[in-house]
């Protein structure tokens, strides 16, 4: 099969024309000319009848083309540089995981099933990524690649990554990092004196994987539909249940029940002020002011700083005025920023805490200094049988109501570089 698939490339003249007899399978000779092709076995399968092997093979060969950028290409030295592909239409990034989510769905889970259904309509690259997807108990692990689109959309869902957190992959379930607690010290000596030694102290962060998982109840009528729309809105639910989720545990999850610590338990107690804030314009400023100068006086690198706040209490905060009748926060109204730093809001932080159950609460810091460990994979399972709990606390039967229920499953933790990156307060009244 592969002698007579290169001899039909090459017997190609357009081919031929392009890359001469460059065209291997496995690789690429070292020292060789460019452009060339790369033929790759993606799948190989023995053809089956009643009576057994039917002597034929079905194969799926992936071709890859190369070529030096930096040679007429008009890309100069920075073509050389590695770029990641995107979907020509904005809208369509992560559409790829969303067929192949549907394709599952529509098949109870049978990950063979849905790569020959994407193939027979038409998504034969998407079939190929699907055909080489690993498959457990627990479901379908998403390629890589289309899981690792998906997780970067997260980011502008989630306010803690879109603050800047830094995702680090971590493909083996826990990772170490050292952290400075304290620093060395230089001073000034006399000509000839001894210099006092000194070193920087170190401590350790551990993160390790916890599960998220989410929930899509999706009408079976709408899953025989194949288009791209649907799969955008596949997509789309899968990418809302998880970020919502993750806004809530990277704030204020306390880290039991083998969920993660977020920067409200990460927080030193001195950068934290629980009694709450009042609802005026001086001791708004005050508090406002104090949270910026713990971060700033902690020497932090002030990389990505930001708020996250509550939607009502970032309005409030801009409906302030001060003594004269003009807005106190006048950078809210024109920029959505705070004392000179982006604010993003979360529906996630509630508005009802405190014995009067009108407190909030407001974070700030360098987000930099915040890391996601994310396994970079999703896992998905499908069911037709099984039941769920929907908003309202009501068991829903999804056989009963003609429904297929997507369970993704995902895996991250979270934790600062350094704890003194963040600060924040309790405030009560600040709503409109």
């Amino acid at each position: 099969m592969e002698e007579d698939l290169r001899a039909l490339l090459l017997g190609a003249p357009a081919v031929a024309a392009l890359v001469g007899p460059r065209v291997n399978f496995g690789r690429h000779p070292q020292g060789e000319p460019l452009p060339a092709l790369v033929l790759t076995t993606v799948s190989d399968r023995e053809g089956l009848t009643l009576d057994g092997p039917d002597g034929l093979q079905r194969a799926r060969v992936q071709i890859d083309c190369w070529a030096d950028l930096g040679a007429g290409s008009g890309a100069g030295a920075a073509g050389a540089d590695a770029v990641p592909a995107v979907a020509a239409d904005p809208a369509h990034r992560g559409v790829a995981a969303g067929f192949m989510v549907q394709a599952l769905a529509r098949t109870k889970g049978d990950r063979d099933k849905a790569a020959r259904l994407l193939e027979a309509e038409g998504h034969g690259a998407i079939s190929a990524a699907l055909s080489g997807a690993s498959e457990g108990a627990g479901g379908v692990t998403i390629p890589r690649p289309q899981a690792a689109e998906l997780i970067e959309m997260l980011r502008a869902r989630v306010v803690v990554r879109a603050s800047g957190a830094r995702t680090l992959p971590m493909p083996a379930g826990e990772m170490r990092h050292a952290k400075q607690v304290g620093s060395a010290v230089a001073a000034y000596a006399a000509e000839n004196a001894a210099i006092a030694p000194s070193q920087p102290s170190f401590d350790k962060i551990d993160q390790s994987f916890k599960k998220l998982v989410g929930m899509v109840p999706i009408g079976n009528s709408l899953l025989r539909h194949s288009g791209v729309a649907m799969a955008q809105l596949v997509r789309d639910d899968l990418l809302k249940v998880m970020a919502l989720r993750e806004d809530l545990a990277f704030l204020r999850g306390d880290g039991s029940a083998d969920t993660p610590k977020g920067l409200r338990h990460w927080m030193l107690p001195a950068n934290w002020s629980a009694a709450p804030v009042a609802a005026t314009p001086a001791a708004a400023e005050a508090a406002i002011r104090r949270a910026v100068s713990l971060v700033e006086d902690a020497d932090v690198g002030m990389v990505s700083p930001g708020w996250i706040m509550r939607a009502s209490t970032k309005n409030w905060l801009a409906s302030l005025k001060d003594a004269n009748g003009n807005p106190l926060f006048p950078s809210i109204g024109a920029s959505a920023q705070l004392m000179g730093f982006p604010i993003r809001t979360s529906s996630q932080i509630p508005d009802n805490l405190g014995a009067g159950g009108d407190e909030t609460e407001i974070y700030f810091g360098d987000f930099d200094e915040a890391m996601i460990g994310d396994s970079m994979a999703l896992v998905v399972g499908s069911s037709t049988d099984a039941s769920f709990v929907d908003g309202n606390g009501a068991t829903v039967s999804a056989f009963q109501n003609d429904l297929t229920l997507m369970r993704a499953i995902s895996e991250h933790d979270f934790a600062p570089a350094h704890d003194e990156a963040f600060a924040g307060f309790n405030a009560s009244g600040w709503t409109l």
